[in-house]
């Protein structure tokens, strides 16, 4: 056996071998060459015979010598051809040194391979070409195994502490000239790719010149506070191609024909919702916004054949639709006139939205008076309501929009949406305003259905813009601002008392019932004696005791006097519901097996909600 060769070289020899190898990376030279060269500075520092470098390949499942030195052609050809190494191999030869350096990204050190059954098929042909000992290492890139760096002597020997960490250091060298030959080769195939584009930009000066006056025009079109309609005219102009702008209201905000041509967008509104992705009045669609949210900048849609249609954002959030006559657009100059058009519509929107949010805090704090019923002077309400757009001489109907998420971020968006439906309309404008979660309208209405229409309208526009069910309620007509007050109660009422059911209409006091007809006609005083009369007892009960009987009670009702029921929904003992009956029976003097007692008790229940009602 021959005697170890663990010295390090000497070290200017070893520094003036890594400087070769600098400079080589460096000189840009292609990977087989570099790889070649490390192989061969192995052997030169380290004694060997021969040496490779090992990569795997793209399905990382097989290492191929991709750089060598001293090795002849056969043996390169045994092992990326006849006998490859494997790195899921079947057989009896899944530890091959490779393998286990690559697998377990450690160093493996054969001191003779005759004596060694880990090379396997390899063995005889590696003492044909003279290998008695090997040695390989792991070799990485960017944090990542990719291969291994191998020296082959012709002689059993070990490689001791310092010819290993050298045989490493090579290795982080191939694994560098791996890295650079990636960037380099991605530098050529950018510079092949300039090259192409400056050909083809050559062609298209004109055009970029024409694009470069646009982007002037638009920006000029914004410094100047040019409204919407400008900005849809420049860009019509510059695509030559019809177009319109839309809220996410459905409201058309400014079109602009071309050459005769001008777009008609499709009733995106009337689209019907589907849950389970098929079919959908929309062509397929669950909603335009959904639909166009991810558009960079517009596409086309069998939803809305001979259009194109792209989202107005900023940020995250989708303000409008912009839409254009045509099919799909290939030219990418006209895209991006069209992307620059979008983002200055946004700001455009934003601005607009600003000017929205200044009024709608007006109103609010008109509709908070109005709200409280304390009218100390009626005739200066009605001036500040002229001077908003409003005319509270005409009768009124209040209006209450909730999502039933409730989310501060949620109820933001239905704000928006809302105030986009109803600050649009002509005048007398309705008031609106948000409280505790909800959002009001003082609408007027000189005309009886004209609130109802505007309430479903909401909801319709909602469901396309929202997902979750928004309820609306409205309540009775308003003759004088005095009768708001009870108003704002009953819609408030209505979304609080009454429980939530998919594809709801709008609430109003005449399909309520006997909550409506309570809202509506009883006097919120004189009902609460009534309550305090039937519940009062109850809740003294409760409070002195901890126990539950008014919760008990409403439960027990609801489930039809079912015991079971009523135990399974408040997660007790029937036989401690009875017991509860019991007492509530005792005292209130009444019997639940009476029809007249229970039809006072279901009555006081109502109206115990009712005056509790905000």
């Amino acid at each position: 056996m021959g005697a170890a060769s663990s010295a390090p070289p000497d070290l200017l020899r070893w520094m003036s071998a890594i400087d070769e190898l600098a400079i080589a990376v460096n000189q840009q030279r292609d990977l087989p060459a570099l790889l070649q060269q490390i192989a061969r500075t192995a052997c030169d520092l380290l004694g060997y015979e021969s040496a490779a470098v090992l990569l795997v390949d793209e399905d990382r499942a097989v290492l191929r010598i991709e750089g060598s030195w001293g090795l002849s052609e056969s043996y390169l050809r045994l092992v990326n051809e006849e006998s490859p190494l494997l790195l899921a191999p079947e057989g009896t030869f899944a530890g091959s040194p490779s393998r286990r350096a690559y697998v377990e990204c450690a160093p493996v050190i054969v001191e003779d391979i005759s004596r060694d059954p880990s090379y396997g098929p390899w063995a005889k042909a590696a003492e044909e070409h003279g290998h008695h000992s090997m040695a390989s290492v792991p070799l990485r890139n960017q944090g990542e195994t990719v291969g291994t760096m191998n020296v082959y002597g012709s002689d059993p020997r070990r490689l001791g502490p310092g010819g290993l960490e050298l045989l490493q250091v090579l290795a982080s060298h191939a694994g560098i000239a791996l890295e650079t030959s990636a960037h380099l080769e991605r530098d050529r195939r950018r510079v092949r790719e300039l090259s192409s584009l400056n050909e083809t930009l050559r062609h298209r000066t004109e055009l970029l010149q024409q694009h470069a006056a646009i982007h002037d025009r638009f920006i000029g079109v914004a410094r100047r506070g040019g409204g919407i309609a400008d900005i849809a005219a420049a860009l019509a102009e510059t695509a030559d191609r019809a177009v319109v702008v839309q809220d996410v209201s459905g409201q058309t905000l400014a079109g602009v024909a071309r050459a005769g041509v001008s777009v008609r967008p499709p009733d995106w509104l009337s689209w019907q919702p589907y849950a389970d992705g098929g079919g959908g009045g929309g062509g397929g669609v669950r909603s335009l916004l959904d639909l166009v949210a991810p558009a960079s900048p517009v596409m086309s849609s069998e939803a809305f054949p001979g259009l194109l249609a792209g989202p107005v954002r900023v940020g995250e959030e989708t303000l409008g639709v912009l839409w254009l006559a045509g099919a799909a657009e290939d030219d990418d100059l006209r895209l991006r006139a069209i992307e620059q058009a979008a983002v200055v519509l946004g700001l455009e929107l934003l601005r607009r939205r600003a000017v929205v949010d200044a009024q709608w805090q007006l109103r609010g704090d008109l509709v908070s008076e109005l709200a409280s019923g304390a009218l100390s002077d009626p005739e200066a309400l009605i001036a500040r309501g002229d001077r908003l757009g409003s005319d509270l001489r005409l009768p009124q109907r209040v209006l209450a929009v909730r999502h039933e998420q409730a989310g501060e971020a949620v109820t933001a968006q239905l704000l928006r949406l809302v105030q986009s439906l109803v600050l649009s309309r002509p005048r007398p404008k309705p008031l609106l305003a948000l409280r505790d979660g909800v959002i009001v309208i003082v609408a007027p209405a000189p005309d009886p259905e004209g609130a109802e229409e505007l309430a479903r309208h909401i909801r319709t526009v909602a469901a396309q813009a929202m997902e979750g069910g928004v309820r609306v309620a409205v309540s009775e007509r308003c003759p004088v601002p005095d009768q708001l007050s009870g108003a704002f109660r009953q819609v408030l009422g209505l979304l609080r008392l009454i429980p939530y059911a998919p594809g709801e209409d709008v609430l109003t006091v005449a399909s309520a019932g006997v909550i409506g007809m309570l809202l509506a006609d009883v006097d919120p005083q004189r009902m609460g004696v009534l309550a305090e009369r039937w519940i009062g007892p109850l809740r003294t009960y409760d409070q002195r005791r901890g126990t539950d009987l008014v919760t008990t009670l409403r439960t027990y009702l609801d489930h039809d006097l079912n015991t079971n029921a009523t135990a399974e929904a408040l997660f007790i003992h029937p036989n401690t519901v009875g017991l509860r009956v019991k007492r509530i029976e005792s005292l209130l003097g009444v019997s639940l097996t009476s029809v007249g007692d229970l039809t006072t008790l279901r009555t006081a229940l109502a109206i115990d909600d009712i005056t509790r009602t905000p």
